[in-house]
């Protein structure tokens, strides 16, 4: 049976259909230069066929992890077993201790363990769709999460591209992904494995130094895009007869008002990029770990909104997140009850499992679903009111029937967090 869908025996496991009304195209582009010029990423767009087409068009869905991705996650927790991150929640995760016992074996057999426990997951997009000539689209860049990869936030990405976004999602490359890959002289893959800490190691120094180079390959993204909406010719080291594909983005892009995004470590790169670049206009933040900015002084002067879970409210996040409140009139902050951060994640969606869930931190009072649903309308909404976009009534509706959910992070609360 599916997670999601129609219930035919047909249809592949998969991740939750898009909210939006179209249907969401996607395309893989790594380009030459390796981590240090390059990027990797995928390109999820508005698609010519409706949101409802998606379901007869498995086909084109591709898996949501291959194997060496699914492998790189649970290497990716090993490290994090060995030395907890300073920006993990520690009291989301049920017998961490028990299963910091076991984290050395943790890797073997864990993709027959997927497997049995989920079967192979799909992601409901649509490989090289044509694109939506209907306008030309806004342009997001969305980075990931420490331990993440460029489709761990497909439920994101596919739900802003199929209400009309074209959204650039980077496989960051300097060792914070939990595994990536480029590819060497011989044309032959070159696996880049998560950076993992030593203990002699000091974490600020790493991170910042990371930091730097994500918000450098968000830029690199920006510059994709424009080199495709001008038509020029880009190269694809996934696919050397790609032109055709990579064209229909010829004079689609709407480049006046790109938007910069992410969640966790993709929260403090986002604020980097936007110190860093004003073509972005926008700033949307999810759960910001800000470690790596803590001696950083940024000023960015885009419209900003941070939407926080509940559980990632710390002392030392809120403080840094209050540098970037100078501008009130611009600048919002809420907390989604009852959250925590892994909701961002398409994982809750996948595992059913309640006792995994609390085992993995991805369990939340608030149903993970309901979560996400605000999250994304609330970016949405943020994005239209600053970007004079057209208003989406039924969004607004949804959020204010939700508005006992929505608590906006003032400076009262603020200050209630911090004591």
């Amino acid at each position: 049976m599916p997670f999601f869908g129609s219930g035919d025996a047909q249809i592949p496991r998969h991740i939750p259909l898009p909210t939006g009304p179209h249907a969401v195209g996607f395309q893989d582009v790594m380009t030459p230069g390796g981590p240090e010029k390059g990027i990797f990423t995928r390109i999820y767009y508005p698609s010519i066929y409706p949101v409802n087409e998606t379901i007869n068009k498995t086909e084109m869905w591709p898996v949501w992890a291959d194997d060496e991705y699914l492998v790189g996650f649970v290497k990716f927790m090993q490290a994090a077993l060995a030395r907890w991150p300073s920006w993990v929640p520690r009291g989301e995760y049920m017998y961490i201790d028990q299963i910091s016992v076991i984290a050395p074996l943790l890797h073997i057999g864990c993709t027959q363990v997927w497997k049995f426990l989920n079967g192979t997951v799909y992601c409901p997009i649509l490989k090289n769709a044509q694109i939506s000539k209907e306008k030309k689209w806004p342009v997001i860049v969305f980075s990931h999460g420490l331990g993440c990869s460029r489709f761990a936030y497909s439920r994101i990405c596919t739900d802003l591209a199929s209400h009309g976004f074209i959204v650039i999602a980077p496989e960051h490359r300097e060792g914070s992904s939990c595994v990536s890959y480029h590819h060497n002289e011989g044309g032959q893959k070159q696996f880049i494995h998560h950076r993992r800490l030593q203990e002699f190691e000091k974490e600020y120094e790493i991170r910042n130094e990371q930091v730097k180079h994500r918000a450098q390959e968000m830029l690199r993204c920006l510059e994709l895009i424009t080199d495709l909406n001008a038509g020029n010719k880009v190269q694809n080291e996934l696919d050397s007869n790609c032109a055709e594909n990579l064209a229909m983005f010829k004079d689609q892009a709407d480049m006046t008002n790109p938007v910069a995004a992410g969640h966790s470590f993709g929260g403090a790169t986002t604020l980097l990029a936007l110190q860093h670049e004003k073509r972005f206009k926008v700033g949307l933040v999810l759960d910001a770990w800000l470690y790596s900015l803590k001696d950083e002084a940024l000023e960015p002067e885009q419209p900003i909104i941070f939407i926080n879970t509940e559980s990632f409210l710390n002392r030392n996040n809120i403080s840094k997140m209050r540098e970037f409140l100078t501008h009130p009139e611009n600048r919002r902050m809420v907390f989604i009850k009852g959250s925590v951060h892994h909701n961002h994640l398409d994982t809750p969606f996948i595992f059913k499992s309640v006792t995994i869930k609390k085992i993995t931190g991805m369990h939340s009072e608030t149903d993970h679903a309901t979560v996400m649903e605000l999250n994304n309308k609330l970016m949405i909404h943020f994005i239209n009111s600053k970007l004079s976009q057209e208003r989406d009534l039924d969004m607004e509706t949804f959020l204010e029937h939700h508005e006992s959910v929505i608590i906006e992070a003032t400076d009262k609360k603020i200050e209630e967090e911090e004591n």
